[in-house]
């Protein structure tokens, strides 16, 4: 199936960390190396032409990378709630916005492992507020401890229109 304008995220470069190509350099500041690797993760899924075959939710979701934060051990994806992924209630699906928040900290997680690879152990939401179809919304994920086999993550999701917290979460990750 083909979607207009799909987006996806290249979860390939995960792979190509320890190239030398995607390693961080020696006079690049962590900040710019983060920024680096996740242009290209989600430059492939900047482009606004053109079809994609599309196999995958998060492909269908159309994520956007917005910012990060080597400092603080963040970043921050952009979504905008479609039709199709809509409840019954008219309303964002509670299981396309916690798959949202697992794909941020999933891909913060890879990052900071430097693998292509982790796993969810546990992820605990919680939801404040309805989005609505045509909605924009920003997951922000944050990596609080990386010990050697797990990490821990904390995510909010809010609305872009006007910053109102729209569901929190806490994510356990391998």
């Amino acid at each position: 199936k083909s979607q207009k304008g799909g987006r996806t995220v290249d979860y390939q470069v995960f792979e190509m960390l320890g190239d030398s190509r995607f390693a961080q350099q020696e006079a690049e500041e962590g900040q710019a190396y983060m920024e680096r690797v996740f242009r290209r993760v989600f430059g492939s899924s900047q482009e606004e032409d053109g079809e994609q075959i599309t196999e995958h939710v998060y492909e269908l979701m159309r994520s956007r990378f917005v910012s990060c934060s080597f400092q603080e051990r963040t970043l921050d994806m952009e979504f905008v709630v479609r039709q199709w992924e809509l409840n019954p209630m008219g309303n964002l699906h509670g299981g396309i916005l916690v798959t949202a928040v697992d794909m941020a900290c999933g891909i913060l997680t890879r990052f900071y492992r430097q693998t292509k690879a982790v796993s969810t152990v546990h992820l605990s939401v919680d939801f404040l507020r309805p989005i609505k179809c045509g909605e924009t919304f920003i997951v922000r994920a944050k990596l609080n401890k990386s010990g050697r086999r797990i990490a821990f993550l904390t995510a909010e999701v809010f609305l872009k229109k006007d910053g109102r917290t729209a569901a929190t979460a806490s994510g356990t990750f391998v």
